[in-house]
């Protein structure tokens, strides 16, 4: 645990002292990792300089974050590091020494209520009550759930032969245990005492949050950006560390409707604990109920951001002459398709003259990153595709005549309302709430027009022709401009977002 200040929370109401008033739950993301999400939480950080934060950051294992990407506002009061790995999964059983004297026979243990909630999670879709409180109840620890014989038991007889009998049992006895191993851990680490719990996603961190605030008898609100379910099984689907044994042509193989199953499950562990939760968009709305969310807890509230006039750029950091200036602004990884991206631009390098700037860091997928190098140099485009790394955007934007999204998942991305802001049209994929961001929410929204141009997923040639055609006609790329920055101003304005949170906040805690 590192921490930046320890001055401590307390109610008006009822006098408790907390450690912070909102615990924030986050998975892999602020403030090691730069994007979308953690830019969010760093605008409401600072946008809630009355609350005092504490952040609960969920990582793979010690170490593998080198540095914080963000320097964290005054009024975070801890940041918890939470891993799910340690090393100890891999320790070897010790032997029991054999007995000398007479058996004596003590108390038998209870069946441990965690191995309970394992087991549902697997052969059930439902989530209620008891088993939250089964995982709570923290009966089961590392060791006696990689060695004991009622992990195996339930292994053998019961899971295996209903979910997995075409598999090898050994594949699915490893799988079952890289899933639960980082649950456990996770649940027994210290978790600060605040007012109100808040996890920005569902999965790990909805369930550290769902299990946090049934202990401490306090709220959970959940805000989910992507629908982490269905991304985990996007990535599932692609997933080369998943053997296909006991699968067909027709429909997954076993162990990856396994993790797919997991997964939908830990979502659903959140939604029913949650007093709110929040998305960012209608669309999204409907998936989370699909998902199993109770309609009347979900609120849309969009992403926001500061739409006042943008600073003069500093000078280009190349001339751009009569070329149209595009840009990709995001993380250099699988979900991005920044392999999409590549193969448009080179179609439409075919027809119109392009310069693109691929601005945000590589170091999340290095061999996702290396791969769209590689790509861009054989395809002989070094002159015309360039990866900056990270910059700071507010330079970046007026210097592009369009951004680029090809993503295969995405939430509402504050990348699409930073360009709008700066008065940029985007090409973006069909995903998240993108088609609602370009050609508007409702009918009032869409009577501004259209601020870019929607394109299917995983489509160079959809996505190349949209980039023609802005680049042959620049007036239909200035009218798009100001549709964004008129969209930016009447329905994402950051002042909007803020203050329905601290009403969320108040209401909260209050009840």
């Amino acid at each position: 645990m590192s921490t930046t200040d320890q001055t401590d929370y307390i109610d008006g109401t009822s006098g408790k002292r907390y450690d912070a008033h909102v615990a924030l739950v986050l998975e892999g993301s602020y403030p090691y990792i730069a994007g979308g999400v953690s830019s969010w939480v760093h605008q409401l950080l600072c946008a809630c300089p009355q609350r005092r934060f504490a952040l609960l950051h969920i990582g793979p294992h010690e170490g593998a974050y080198q540095k914080r990407l963000y320097e964290l506002p005054p009024n975070v009061s801890v940041l918890r590091e939470m891993h799910c790995r340690g090393g100890d999964e891999h320790a070897p059983r010790r032997r029991r020494r054999p007995s000398t004297g007479p058996l004596r026979l003590g108390p038998t243990k209870k069946p441990s209520r965690m191995l309970a909630a394992f087991r549902r999670l697997h052969l059930t879709d439902t989530v209620d009550d008891e088993l939250i409180a089964d995982l709570a109840s923290g009966d089961l620890s590392v060791a006696e759930f990689l060695h004991g014989d009622a992990t195996f038991d339930l292994l053998r007889r019961e899971l295996y032969e209903q979910l997995s009998p075409g598999a090898p049992f050994m594949d699915f006895f490893w799988h079952f245990r890289s899933m639960h191993v980082p649950l456990l851990r996770l649940l027994a680490a210290p978790i600060p005492d605040v007012a109100l719990y808040h996890a920005v996603a569902t999965g790990y961190a909805g369930v550290v949050g769902a299990v946090a605030s049934y202990r401490a008898g306090r709220p959970l609100v959940v805000t989910e950006h992507g629908i982490y379910a269905r991304e985990r099984e996007m990535e599932l689907s692609r997933a080369g560390w998943i053997q296909a044994t006991g699968g067909s042509t027709q429909g997954a193989s076993p162990l990856r409707r396994l993790w797919t199953h997991y997964f939908r499950m830990l979502s659903r562990i959140a939604y029913h604990r949650a007093a709110r939760v929040l998305t960012l968009s209608e669309s999204n709305r409907v998936k989370q109920v699909a998902d199993g969310a109770d309609p009347a807890k979900i609120r849309v509230v969009p992403n926001g951001v500061d739409a006042t006039p943008p600073p003069e750029p500093k000078p280009a950091l190349a001339p751009k002459g009569d070329r149209m200036r595009v840009g990709f602004v995001g993380r250099v990884v699988p979900i991005k398709d920044v392999i999409t991206l590549i193969r448009a631009c080179a179609l439409a390098r075919e027809r119109v003259d392009l310069e693109v700037w691929v601005v945000g860091p590589e170091n999340e997928d290095a061999a996702y990153a290396k791969r769209c190098r590689g790509l861009v140099q054989m395809l002989g485009l070094d002159d015309h595709i360039k990866f900056l790394g990270p910059q700071k955007v507010s330079e970046i934007y007026p210097q592009l005549d369009v951004v680029l999204l090809t993503s295969l998942s995405e939430g509402q991305p504050l990348v699409i309302l930073e360009a709008y802001a700066a008065g940029v049209p985007v090409v973006a994929t069909d995903v998240g709430a993108c088609r609602e961001l370009v050609e508007g929410r409702d009918e009032e929204d869409r009577e501004l027009g259209p601020s870019g141009i929607v394109t299917r997923v995983a489509n160079p040639p959809e996505t190349a022709m949209a980039l023609v055609k802005l680049a042959q006609d620049p007036s239909l790329r200035a009218a798009m401009g100001r549709a964004g920055m008129a969209r930016v101003s009447a329905r994402y304005q950051l002042c909007q977002v803020v203050a329905s949170y601290e009403t969320l906040y108040t209401s909260m805690v209050s009840a």
